[in-house]
């Protein structure tokens, strides 16, 4: 095998002077040229009776000296029996695993989460903020092992399954990514199940609170001193339009018309981007209701937002209230009820719309629910004037509640 034919000043005339060149320096170093700015050395071998050809590095980024270096490498692999090129992809591959944790999470949200364009982002960026980085992030992906995700399991689950449940599904998700795109080799999440690792089979929650309960929840909120007349509003507002929390505190004051210029009177404009059905709805609101809206316009001192960010954020993820901050605030406040979620007021609120004998299709569309099976189809009636009415009922209820009045006995009032 006749080797080293070429010099360094015959690479760098020809170089120069072609636009397209194919040198050969023996052994199967080859230098090709096939633009007028590029060219890049290449070893030929034959690997399972198949030819390859091995990209070294381009000229003159990488000498002949030193693509020749790098040919005699390959070659002792070869005799070792080995793939150059695979073996190449390996090294490759190997430097890529010794990225962190946060960087292939951050990775996998880019691709998967912001570049497909999903709903409600917020949801798994919280989760990651929350706790996976903090818990993974500084760790190198390839060396978080199933332990350390159950680890993480196990001091979620005890006060928040649900969550627990959802962490698993991120965590496999993002080691998935990884496990495709060879930034790890394996999933550590994988073989773990919601049901025996993580929260538990989620069942549907039936927790509502009743008349008394909400007396006694009031008076509790107003008793602590820490809770704050606009978390106090926010509570009576979820309640009050049975939205979810989501879109309350994300809202802007673009949304609504409280002074009811149009023909709908006063109403909040919920556009179908910040729905979870991805529906429009407009939202009657009764007067006790623009009351409270005004107050908050008064204490957000000018925000575009109805409950605008009321810490510094380095990192800026909302110009807006965080979504757990009013979870925080009702946590530290003693009520002595049984355990309730803020979720858990959508369904106070629907079940006490039915106590108060509203028409099912009517309630069903003041939380925002489309109409089941064929009369959601044939049906497009939005109720919007029956809504009124239901929600200025179920408004004076939660005034009486507020008030103290423990003994509310729900009637059906004149529209």
């Amino acid at each position: 095998m006749v080797l080293d034919t070429l010099t360094a000043l015959d690479v760098k005339r020809a170089y120069g002077k072609e636009d397209r060149l194919f040198l050969s320096d023996g052994g199967g170093l080859h230098l090709r040229k096939q633009t007028a700015t590029g060219a890049s050395w290449t070893l030929r071998y034959r690997f399972a009776g198949k030819d390859r050809w091995l990209a070294l590095g381009n000229y003159p980024d990488m000498s002949l000296a030193e693509a020749r270096v790098e040919a005699r490498k390959a070659r002792v692999l070869l005799d070792q029996g080995k793939d150059p090129m695979r073996e190449k992809q390996a090294q490759i591959d190997a430097e890529r695993r010794k990225g962190s944790f946060k960087e292939l999470a951050e990775e996998w949200f880019v691709a998967e989460i912001k570049q497909r364009g999903i709903k409600h982002p917020e949801v798994p960026r919280r989760h990651l903020d929350k706790y996976l980085l903090p818990e993974l992030g500084t760790s190198i992906a390839e060396d978080v092992r199933p332990a350390d995700v159950a680890k993480l399991l196990d001091r979620v689950k005890v006060n928040a399954p649900t969550t627990a449940n959802d962490l698993l599904r991120f965590a496999q998700r993002i080691f998935a990514f990884g496990v495709r795109r060879r930034l790890v080799t394996t999933n550590p999440a994988a073989s773990f199940s919601p049901r025996l690792d993580a929260g538990g089979t989620e069942r549907a929650r039936k927790r509502a609170l009743s008349c008394d309960e909400l007396v006694t929840l009031f008076e509790a909120l107003r008793k602590e001193p820490t809770f704050g007349g606009d978390n106090l509003l926010a509570i009576k507002l979820l309640l009050a339009l049975c939205v979810r929390k989501g879109e309350l505190l994300a809202a802007p004051w673009a949304e609504f018309d409280l002074e009811g210029a149009g023909e709908q009177g006063p109403v909040w404009h919920l556009p179908a981007a910040r729905r979870k059905d991805g529906a429009h709805l407009d939202i009657p609101l009764v007067p006790a209701v623009v009351g409270w809206l005004r107050a908050l316009k008064e204490l957000s001192g000018g925000s575009e937002y109805v409950f605008p960010m009321r810490r510094s954020d380095r990192r800026k993820r909302s110009p807006h209230v965080c979504r757990d901050t009013l979870n925080v605030a009702v946590a530290r406040v003693t009520h002595g009820l049984a355990p309730f979620t803020l979720h858990d007021l959508r369904r106070t609120a629907r079940t006490h719309l039915a106590a108060l004998r509203i028409p099912t299709e009517v309630a069903e569309r003041c939380l925002g629910h489309k109409l089941a099976g064929v009369a959601g189809i044939y049906n497009q009636h939005d109720y919007f004037t029956e809504r009124r009415a239901a929600l200025t009922q179920w408004t004076e209820l939660l005034l009486d509640c507020e008030r103290g009045k423990r003994k509310v006995t729900p009637i059906r009032r004149n529209a």
